[in-house]
């Protein structure tokens, strides 16, 4: 048990704080203070630091010397490059899922989307949980494992965007973007579907893109 302890206790340390940064806890370009946030895990600075290295090396955190931690801000570039990939990928798994989805499948995907529209627009914590289930799902619906890989392997950089679409989320745009992609998969348009799912990543990266681009950061 004491040679199992300390991992253990680094792997809680790094999961927690991961889970703040992906959650939207804690934003783009703020500072993360090794003291501090070791009294609020309540643990040791050690495995604080090893966890925000860890980070690091995942592209959630940067380390600068002199300057400490924070979390890791996105160029409007690199949102750009993220979301284009996203689109690319959320298009071919709507079309191959409006090729190939069964009824079941359709209803499962109507009801994640209901599950999103339904969430309490001053809970943003349940809003991004329902946006991901139902984005995960309809990649998901694709059938294609390697596809759904590539999409997951966007997490991380997508969490570092959310910031800047807190209020994207149930707009009636969005809802509007949601609904075509589901009733393009319903009908087995796969032309349709890839369109609107492109269309619905490409309006995000625009906005997304300004806003990081608007924002100071010191």
């Amino acid at each position: 048990m004491r040679i199992q302890r300390p991992n253990l206790v680094r792997e809680a340390t790094y999961d927690r704080l991961k889970r703040l940064i992906v959650g939207g806890r804690l934003l783009p370009g703020e500072r993360l203070s090794e003291p501090a946030l070791a009294e609020t895990l309540g643990v040791s600075r050690t495995p604080v630091r090893e966890a925000l290295q860890r980070l690091a090396q995942e592209g959630l955190v940067e380390l600068t010397p002199g300057k400490g931690a924070r979390v890791r801000v996105l160029s409007p570039r690199e949102v750009k490059e993220v979301y284009e990939v996203r689109a690319l990928i959320e298009g071919e798994a709507a079309a191959r899922a409006a090729e190939r989805c069964s009824e079941e499948g359709v209803r499962r995907l109507e009801e994640a989307l209901a599950e999103l529209e339904g969430a309490d627009p001053a809970d943003y914590a349940a809003q991004i949980a329902a946006d991901e289930r139902f984005h995960a799902m309809l990649v998901a619906a694709s059938g294609n494992r390697v596809l759904e890989q590539v999409f997951h392997d966007l997490d991380a950089a997508l969490a570092l965007t959310r910031q800047f679409s807190r209020d994207l989320n149930q707009s009636p745009e969005t809802r509007a973007q949601h609904r075509a992609i589901v009733a393009a998969i319903r009908a087995g348009d796969a032309a349709a579907a890839r369109a609107a799912a492109e269309a619905h990543v490409q309006a995000f990266k625009a906005t997304v893109a300004r806003r990081i681009q608007e924002a100071v950061w010191t």
